[in-house]
């Protein structure tokens, strides 16, 4: 993908790298040809990834009180049944 100057100082306007610019040029211009291979690759068959993580590597887990919850809650200054009571500062 070429870049033109025009592009290139507007960029270097958005990142604050006016005084910078000599020689970005041609570093920016072998980035953006790295990056361009990346248009070659063949996807066919390949389905889109929504996040990073998949519930079958990281499941989720019930969100229930742990063994050392009790421990916790004996330490407190106040409380609500089973939760910390604090002061309302609205």
């Amino acid at each position: 993908m070429p870049i033109d100057l025009e592009t290139l100082e507007r960029a270097a306007a958005f990142a604050r790298l006016e005084k910078n610019l000599a020689g970005l040029d041609e570093d920016m211009a072998g980035l953006l040809s790295a990056i361009d291979i990346l248009n070659e690759a063949d996807l066919g068959g390949v389905e889109p990834l929504y996040s990073p993580m998949t519930t079958e590597v990281h499941g989720l887990r019930p969100d229930e009180p742990g063994p050392g919850t009790g421990e916790f809650l004996s330490q407190a200054p106040a409380l609500a049944g089973r939760f910390f009571a604090v002061p309302k500062i609205i």
